[in-house]
């Protein structure tokens, strides 16, 4: 007569075994969510870059930014940030375009490059806003 109390050596290497497996997809899966989350952080601080630069913008004298090129990107700012251990250079360039005598549009532009499957990727974000003479 057998004894059916408890498993064999076969039984449990079998289910060791899909444990493993399950383990595995698991671990794969939880790299790629927390690569998107290093992503989404890096962009979260783009926007907050950007915005800073657009309220520095908003505080300027009409006369200075009536100064600038019309249409011309000019780097005005590279700033850098820790997220996560990772030191994130930013590139920040402003764009005046004349719209006429009274408004201009300013378009500010984050700039910023990542390290995806052993290539430089690079992202941008930006912004607009309309400056008006008072």
């Amino acid at each position: 007569m057998k004894n059916n109390d408890g498993m064999t050596l076969v039984e449990v290497l079998v289910a060791m075994a899909i444990v493993f497996i399950v383990f595995l997809g698991m671990s794969s899966a939880g790299l790629v969510v927390l690569d998107q989350n290093i992503k989404n952080s890096q962009r979260d601080e783009a926007v907050s870059v950007a915005e800073m630069e657009l309220q520095q913008v908003r505080n300027t004298l009409f006369s200075t930014l009536t100064s600038a090129p019309d249409n011309v990107s000019v780097s005005i700012d590279n700033v850098s940030r820790q997220i996560r251990g990772l030191n994130v250079n930013y590139g920040v360039w402003r764009t005046v375009n004349h719209l006429d005598v009274n408004n201009l549009q300013v378009a500010i532009r984050v700039t910023w490059n990542r390290i995806e499957n052993h290539q430089t990727r690079s992202y941008d974000h930006t912004v607009l806003t309309i400056v008006r003479q008072i």
